[in-house]
């Protein structure tokens, strides 16, 4: 893996973009990088409103990449998954393919390292200084989702230190919510059933915390002189927000060095341990221990306008990146739009796209349900065991038209790697279902860290998909023309096929007064052959007829079947000579044939030809009845000459 002789960690991850992801990846970079170690980070954006379009399998893809036993560490960031199955699917293969320390980040996994918060005191600090500090009683909680593990351990604290105190909680001061923005106006629905707010509103995380302020805002009601509100994680967000938000801190940083650090612990001994994040109650102006700071509400709001330019910045050059990849129509021109539009990715050092080997040489490519691999990480995993790299920016330089082919456990080609530690991330190129390949970004700068975006990802993917049909629909309208003026019999051209190219080719021989040869041919003796020997055999007959046409070919020229047993053929010639030549040869396949054949018939035909410079007045179907003409005469003169040989 990255062959470049330093140990690899592998990082397991979901939608990269997250605060408590990008801090993650942000730190182990890091310090993966001062130890020493390459870092391989494997992302999936999951499968947010994708329901039965395949969506999901194609993301799922991407942990089917890695070859596990290379790892000297494996990372788990399992509460990120959102596709079901994931888990199961990742825990699985490194239990069944892997032997380095794994560490598992907020989710206890038996049997290897953990990094865990201690979610049943997760609640008290928080909740003790609402009570205490600013004498609340009538308390409300938002938690997350109903069941999840963290959701309901937070709210059991909650409960706890208000039962502490001898505080009810009321019927209608407890809500389940997603973890995410989207329940705000349903939880501050469900908090006013009574008939009242509450006087605070807790909240298990800093999302939900947010979405509950902006609705309060809504209904007129003012954080925090109406409604104190709390969060829970310490998102950057929060800090910006206005009002800013009063939080429990989770020392993400501190835990993703944590894991590094533990891993390089426990190289050489199977100890497993458990360890746990640092939490600190962040008090702000929700909760009415800061007053709003009309500087810090000016910073707050530069930035948010800064993320905003930045932000539909982004929006339109990857609506346009998606205009220009409309029109790319093959894979090796995919480079020209991806260099066009790279730099909007934030701090991207290198960027490849690495396909699947019959996409990258343009063959026809199956679903992932028809065709994968077998052996680790599955079956139908969208990826070969041979990988092209087919668009590369090296060192935000592009490198051009590019086919590099590299066995895909090795992530990236040798070529592309060097001695340094590496730091890359690989997310996958799907449609659906289909997986097309994956690509790899990696980040210059201090911290090794930028933005990936599923929008660009999208894009990319969408175009490789557009590329796919857009050739499969040529070949499909190759492949019908074929059909439509080919003959299926002899491979020759059919009727309509010759007249096409046959009077294409005549009419240029009058504009370039060239001289042009017409041959019609007549297999002879065809019906005895078919009543006799059957149908079959006469096919077969046919067919000889039409691989001496083949066998003479001289070039520009045309051969066609147009009846049941009659042939035509033209090519431009420069003398008479040339055209004795091609008959000599048609007659030489046909003996060689009837010698060798041990069939109880032979095959002869009979032909004629015309051969000139055509004048302005001239036409092909003209040469054409001239050369039958002569045809019938010789047909009649070789029926007669058998027939002499027979007595």
């Amino acid at each position: 893996m990255f062959q470049n002789g330093r140990k690899t960690i592998g990082l397991f991850i979901f939608n990269p973009k997250g605060d408590f992801q990008s801090e993650i990846c942000r730190t182990m970079a890091v310090r993966a990088e001062q130890l020493g170690y390459n870092l391989a980070v494997f992302s999936s954006y999951g499968a947010y409103g994708t329901d039965g379009s395949g969506y999901e399998t194609g993301e799922m893809m991407i942990y089917d990449l890695p070859d596990y036993e290379k790892f000297d560490g494996i990372v788990l960031a399992l509460d990120t998954f959102s596709i079901e199955g994931a888990r199961e699917k990742v825990i699985g293969d490194i239990e069944k393919y892997s032997s380095c320390p794994v560490v598992s980040l907020r989710v206890p996994v038996e049997g290897v390292h953990n990094i865990l918060i201690r979610e049943e005191n997760s609640m008290e600090k928080i909740t003790r200084h609402v009570i205490e500090t600013h004498g609340k009683r009538d308390i409300a909680f938002m938690t997350g989702v109903k069941g999840r593990e963290d959701a309901e351990m937070r709210l059991s604290c909650f409960k706890k230190v208000m039962a502490e105190y001898g505080y009810p909680i009321g019927e209608h001061r407890v809500f389940y919510g997603d973890f995410w923005k989207g329940k705000g106006k349903a939880a501050c629905d469900w908090f006013l059933s009574d008939g009242t707010y509450p006087e605070a509103i807790l909240c298990a995380n800093d999302y939900m915390a947010l979405s509950v302020i902006d609705e309060l805002f809504e209904r007129g009601l003012r954080v925090p002189d109406d409604v104190i509100v709390t969060g829970y994680d310490g998102l950057e967000e929060g800090e910006y927000y206005n009002p800013s938000l009063t939080t429990i801190h989770v020392d993400f940083e501190d835990m993703a060095y944590k894991a590094v650090d533990l891993i390089e612990r426990h190289q050489q001994d199977d100890e497993v341990e458990t360890l746990y994040a640092e939490l600190e109650t962040v008090p702000r102006v929700s909760c009415g221990c800061q007053s709003l700071d009309s500087t810090a509400v000016t910073a707050g709001r530069c930035s948010l306008h800064k993320a905003m330019m930045e932000g539909d910045n982004v929006d339109m050059q990857f609506s346009f990146m998606t205009i220009d990849l409309s029109g790319v129509k093959s894979i090796g021109k995919l480079h020209e739009v991806i260099a066009k539009y790279i730099y909007n990715v934030e701090g991207f050092e290198n960027y490849y796209v690495c396909l699947r080997e019959d996409i990258a040489l343009g063959e026809n490519v199956l679903t992932t349900s028809q065709k994968g691999i077998e052996g680790k990480g599955g079956t139908g995993t969208g990826y070969t065991d041979r990988m092209h790299v087919r668009a590369a920016i090296q060192h935000r330089e592009d490198l051009g038209e590019v086919d590099i082919a590299f066995d895909r456990h090795m992530l990236l080609p040798n070529e592309l790697i060097d001695d340094t530690p590496q730091c890359y991330y690989f997310v996958p190129i799907h449609y659906r279902d289909n997986g097309y390949g994956y690509e790899a970004y990696s980040f210059g700068g201090r911290k090794r860290y930028g933005k990936t975006y599923v929008r660009w990802n999208i894009s990319i993917s969408n175009a490789i998909y557009n590329i796919i049909s857009y050739n499969r629909m040529n070949d499909l309208i190759f492949e019908l023309e074929n059909m439509y003026i080919q003959d299926t019999l002899t491979g020759l051209y059919n009727r309509r096929g010759f007249e096409k190219y046959a009077g294409e080719q005549f009419s240029q021989a009058k504009l370039s007064q060239g001289m042009v040869c017409v041959i019609g041919i007549d297999m002879d003796g065809l019906k005895p052959i078919n009543d006799i020997y059957g149908h079959h055999e006469g096919d077969s007959a046919l067919c000889v007829v039409g691989y001496a046409i083949k066998e003479a070919v001289v070039p520009g020229q045309i051969g066609a079947r147009i009846g049941g047993d009659e042939f035509e053929v033209i090519f431009p010639s420069r003398r008479e000579e040339d055209v004795r030549c091609w008959v000599e040869t048609f007659e030489r396949s046909l003996d060689a044939y009837n010698k060798k054949s041990g069939k109880p018939y032979e095959v002869h035909a009979s032909l004629g030809y015309r051969a000139g410079i055509p004048a302005v007045d001239d036409t092909l179907a003209g040469y054409m009845k001239e050369s039958d003409d002569i045809m019938y005469k010789n047909k009649i003169e070789n029926k007669r000459k058998r027939n002499e040989l027979l007595r």
